[in-house]
């Protein structure tokens, strides 16, 4: 059979499955490939860029033979390694004050993958009793149903911390290719527009973060005015409300940022340290504010000795370009996902992300702009966390409005037992 799932009809011997297509692949024919260049091994063709991206994903599964057992298989290659993964750690659904909220309809038997985290947020990987706010329930949140329990994810043993290593986009794709296009629209469930795209066409400089330039961002928050990359007040309710829970004196991270707004405040209200996760090279001479970017900290995350975990995680207007290819970033059908996972497993049992992302009554793909998140999307987004309330206005309900983004508060529910 061929190499690529969509040119045969065959029923592989050994199967494996494509994080990115959902395709099926014979596994004996991808350790071949990896043996040899970016030719199918059958019928001896090059393989296309889309083909490229999906064999590449594939080749991370193979290399690491997971077993839906939860145990990696070692392939006869020395780089191969065994480990096993206890995957009950990640899969169990929490009760939150003795409640599981109801199976989603919107998204019944949708191929997603999410994938999981390779280790554990516990010591001795045990499970450990977390304490989580009651529910705030936004209107607009209980009319569109976004306070459901997804279906289990499609790809229970597949590492999220790999979705790096699929090709970066190194030019302007403008269309979602074909054999994508159920993954992105999450089997034609979402609406996509063409008309409105950019593309990063050159690197981003070093940026330099100084003592002044912190201060000019703290002086504006002991004023309270509306300040940072997008002119806001949002984060001002999240910073005088869970000061106390998810601030002072703790450990935070923020995910994707371009200029240093929320990382002033959370110095502001002294947290005890702040990690600014960018893919730009960032130097900080800031007491407190450290910077790296997310191949460093997958690296360090990845040595159990240097691993961090986090109080809180921060996310203003990051996680809905991720997978789009608008930054060079790999083009991933489920990049929003699996970075979901990621936050997972540098967080507390119980920590608190503070996410911010286009909320809508309607979802919708501006490719390659963004997502906007509503009835469909936004719960698989919410997958393993407790939704704890909507700092602000709720859903916008205009056919693809961006606008509305207020912080949404979540508690992390990996890792924990019971609640």
């Amino acid at each position: 059979m061929s190499l690529i799932c969509y040119l045969s009809n065959e029923v592989p011997e050994q199967p494996v499955l494509s994080p990115v297509s959902g395709c099926i692949f014979e596994k004996r024919l991808i350790v071949k490939y990896l043996h040899e260049s970016s030719i199918d091994p059958v019928n001896g063709q090059p393989l296309t860029e889309e083909q490229l991206i999906d064999v590449k994903a594939i080749i991370i599964i193979v290399t690491l033979a997971l077993l839906q057992c939860g145990m990696y298989e070692t392939l006869g290659d020395d780089k191969l390694k065994s480990f096993p993964i206890d995957l009950s750690v990640y899969t169990r659904q929490i009760p939150v004050h003795g409640l599981v909220d109801p199976a989603c309809s919107r998204t019944k038997n949708v191929y997603v993958c999410a994938g999981i985290c390779p280790w554990s947020n516990t010591p001795n990987n045990e499970r450990i009793a977390c304490f989580f706010l009651p529910r705030k329930p936004n209107p607009d949140f209980v009319a569109n149903n976004i306070y459901c329990t997804p279906d289990p994810d499609q790809c229970p043993s597949y590492n999220a911390w790999l979705k790096d290593d699929l090709p970066q986009t190194r030019q302007h794709i403008q269309r979602i290719p074909d054999n994508l296009m159920s993954n992105f629209t999450l089997n034609y469930s979402i609406p996509i527009d063409y008309s409105n795209q950019q593309f990063r066409t050159t690197d981003t400089w070093p940026a330099n973060w100084t003592i002044e330039s912190i201060e000019k961002y703290r002086k504006q928050v002991r004023a309270r005015e509306s300040y940072g990359s997008y002119n806001s007040k949002d984060i001002y309710p999240a910073l005088d409300n869970y000061a106390s829970l998810a601030i002072i004196n703790k450990t935070c991270a923020v995910i994707g940022t371009e200029n240093p707004w929320i990382e002033a405040a959370l110095l502001e209200y002294n947290a005890s340290s702040v990690t600014t996760i960018e893919y730009a090279t960032i130097y900080s001479s800031a007491p407190r504010l450290y910077t790296i970017t997310p191949m460093d900290f997958a690296r360090k995350q990845n040595n159990a000795k240097e691993r961090q975990l986090f109080d809180s995680v921060w996310s203003y207007s990051s996680i809905e370009h991720d997978g789009l290819g608008r930054y060079r970033d790999p083009l991933n059908p489920y990049g929003d996902f699996q970075t979901m996972i990621k936050i997972t497993c540098i967080l507390k049992p119980g920590g608190f992300l503070f996410l911010s992302v286009p909320l809508n009554t309607h979802d919708f793909i501006q490719f390659n702009l963004h997502r906007i998140y509503g009835p469909i999307r936004l719960p698989l987004l919410y997958r393993h966390f407790h939704v704890v309330e909507v700092l602000g206005s709720g859903m916008a309900n205009r056919h693809g409005d961006s606008g509305t983004q207020p912080f949404v508060v979540l508690q992390n529910k990996i890792g924990c037992n019971s609640a």
